[in-house]
């Protein structure tokens, strides 16, 4: 399977936001769409969409964080978010797309990729451990709200 994979630009707008409500189910449109305006306008932000036979089968964020628990360099390449069409999971599109990202940080002299998965996602555990990322730590965030 031939796999096409470039950087998503405004005019990708629709068949992004249509792949986030994917990955993002509990988020309102107005929130997606300002999340990718902030992309589209970050100069260490970017996404790049999967394509095969010009379908849009998934995408990646790509990010590069002043830290990223577990990392030892600063600034650090990071995967902020993976999706992939149901159809096409288990078919190495995952795998194209890190492996994309994986390179662009190698090519800009970085030595490592970070990236980070909720507890409760055990599948999403499972895709970067056959991607070869290495668990660093566990981590539980606590917030307390000020009156």
């Amino acid at each position: 399977m031939d796999v096409l994979i470039r950087e998503i630009n405004k005019s990708d707008s629709d068949m992004w936001l249509h792949m986030y409500r994917q990955l993002f189910p509990e988020n309102t449109d107005d929130a997606l769409i300002a999340e990718m305006e902030r992309i589209f306008k970050s100069g260490k932000r970017s996404a790049y969409v999967a394509q095969v036979n010009d379908l849009p089968v998934g995408f990646a964020e790509y990010a590069l964080r002043d830290y990223a628990n577990g990392c030892h360099s600063q600034p650090v390449p990071f995967l902020e978010g993976v999706w992939i069409d149901a159809d096409y999971r288990g078919k190495g599109i995952a795998k194209a797309l890190v492996s994309f990202l994986e390179q662009k940080a190698r090519m800009a002299g970085f030595k490592e990729f970070g990236s980070d998965v909720e507890l409760s996602n055990y599948p999403s555990q499972l895709m970067h451990e056959r991607l070869g990322f290495k668990q660093t730590e566990k981590v539980i965030f606590y917030r307390k709200i000020l009156d």
